[in-house]
């Protein structure tokens, strides 16, 4: 079987100015994945394509795999290119038996607002309306109407943070195996309710969350339901001002059977009665400091967790409240960062290991969201080219990029600046500094879910502070106007008995 695959990977946040631009997607010129005999042992979907490919024989067309940190919407430049260099390549790949393609479920650009269903159409524009298609997702996908009557078959993350990558797509590969074999006539069926949030934001390191009774039910109904073959829930993106927002559940069904909308409809029904559930809870910033002050009882790290200007979830990450209140309170053997902001990267850099420098840190993207820029005195500690190997759960395997990076020192504190946006996520981000996070007594970081992966395991305990970011739990304060109305918690909805 000739099959071709191709990753287009962003989480766009509708309030976030800072558009995302072509320059940001890592990977995105047309290559050769399939090539790479590294990737195939990486824990991320690429791994697990690589290996679907593998098992079932396929003569595999795999060009790019295309991934932003989540930020603003798409540029109108860079939604085009990569559509037209996915088509491009799909059209160089010839007659192909089926399409697998790695995508978010939640990018939009300024000229588009279902990025995923038009990607989907592209495809169709090549393939034809008959020809097997899968799509692999992140489960804060935005499942759309579009995307059901485009695909065939579609697989979610079922972890948060994700952990399971790999086996993600390659489910869909194996489904998507089946389907090209003629064995299957996949079908995809969606369930939606007027909710824009629920959940818990698909959050699964609980055994008894909301999302995992979900997926329990879910396996249960895989294993006795005739025809079902694959059934995901995605907890939804709730900073997407998009019509069809929210929470969903995808069944993929053997041909056209009303059972499968039923069972959709059924398990949306059930994350209806869990959707005011969250399972963290914020610290007043003065009381998370207090706690930091005191003492520690056992080792590992106090982490502040400064959740609402977390990059994973479209902020801008170069918030300075924490920031400040660590710096006046000198607590020892403190950590903050990373922090974007390339500038004061660059000064640091341009004035070398040992110097004592001035710069204004942080806060240069919008100061009304976590704070504007910091003025010290700071001596340079460490300059690093800001590349690092995951280690721990998420991706494992995989390689990451700050670019040009620096940790900074003032008095207690080690403040870590960074010239690309990423999130916390893998303790080797901090190792690569000379730190090593096990014996940090106050790591202060934008993490949102993934960096519990490989940073909870560690921490003597998690703080969670509000700093005014973007990725604020409080949904009413963005001016919504493309959401399907009412909705909740925007509005008052009551659902039909």
């Amino acid at each position: 079987m000739i099959v071709f695959a191709c990753g287009i990977m962003h989480e766009s946040h509708s309030f976030n100015n800072r558009l995302t631009p072509l320059e940001n997607f890592r990977n995105a010129t047309p290559g050769c994945i399939a090539a790479d005999p590294e990737l195939i042992n990486t824990r991320s979907v690429e791994g697990g394509i690589l290996s679907a490919a593998r098992d079932f024989s396929w003569d595999l067309r795999f060009p790019f795999s295309a991934h932003a940190t989540p930020s603003g919407p798409l540029s109108a430049d860079a939604m085009d290119t990569l559509v037209a260099r996915m088509t491009e390549q799909l059209r160089e790949a010839g007659p192909v038996d089926g399409v697998l393609l790695s995508l978010h479920g939640a990018m939009f650009a300024v000229n588009e607002p279902d990025c995923e269903g038009a990607i989907l159409s592209a495809v169709r524009s090549v393939v034809g309306p008959n020809l097997p298609v899968a799509i692999a997702l992140d489960p804060h996908a935005n499942f759309t109407d579009r995307m059901a009557d485009l695909a065939d078959i579609a697989t979610s993350f079922r972890t948060t943070p994700h952990v399971d990558q790999w086996e993600t797509t390659y489910r869909a590969g194996c489904l998507l195996n089946d389907a090209m074999a003629g064995r299957t006539r996949p079908q995809l069926y969606v369930g939606r309710l007027p909710m824009l949030a629920g959940l818990d934001m698909g959050r699964t390191l609980d055994p008894d969350s909301p999302m995992n009774r979900l997926k329990r039910l879910a396996r249960e109904i895989e294993q006795t339901e005739a025809g079902v073959l694959n059934i995901d829930i995605n907890a939804g993106f709730y900073y997407g001002d998009v019509a069809e927002a929210g929470p969903s559940v995808v069944v993929t069904g053997h041909g056209e059977d009303s059972r499968f909308q039923d069972i959709a409809d059924r398990l949306i029904a059930e994350a209806w009665k869990t959707r005011d559930y969250v399972s963290i809870a914020f610290t007043p910033l003065e009381q998370a400091i207090a706690r930091a002050r005191q003492p520690a009882t056992k080792t590992g790290p106090l982490i502040l967790v400064d959740y609402t200007d977390g990059p994973a979830g479209g902020a801008h990450g170069d918030g300075t409240t924490l920031l400040k209140l660590l710096l006046d309170a000198d607590i020892d053997n403190s950590v903050v960062g990373p922090i974007f902001d390339p500038i004061s990267v660059e000064q640091a850099v341009a004035a070398g290991v040992g110097q004592t420098i001035a710069l204004d840190i942080g806060g240069r993207t919008d100061p009304a969201y976590g704070g504007g820029p910091v003025s010290l005195e700071c001596r340079v500690e460490c300059i690093s080219d800001g590349n690092y190997l995951r280690k721990g759960p998420y991706a494992q395997g995989t390689v990451g990029a700050f670019g040009p990076s620096v940790s900074l020192r003032r008095g207690n504190v080690t403040i870590i600046l960074v010239s690309k946006r990423l999130q916390p996520e893998d303790r080797e981000q901090y190792r690569i500094f000379g730190i090593d996070p096990e014996g940090v007594n106050v790591l202060a970081c934008k993490g949102i879910n993934h960096f519990r992966a490989d940073f909870e395991p560690i921490a003597r305990e998690l703080v969670f502070v509000d700093t005014g970011g973007l990725v604020t739990v409080d949904f009413k304060v963005f001016p919504f106007r493309n959401v399907r109305r009412p909705i909740w918690p925007l509005d008052a909805v009551e659902l039909p008995t």
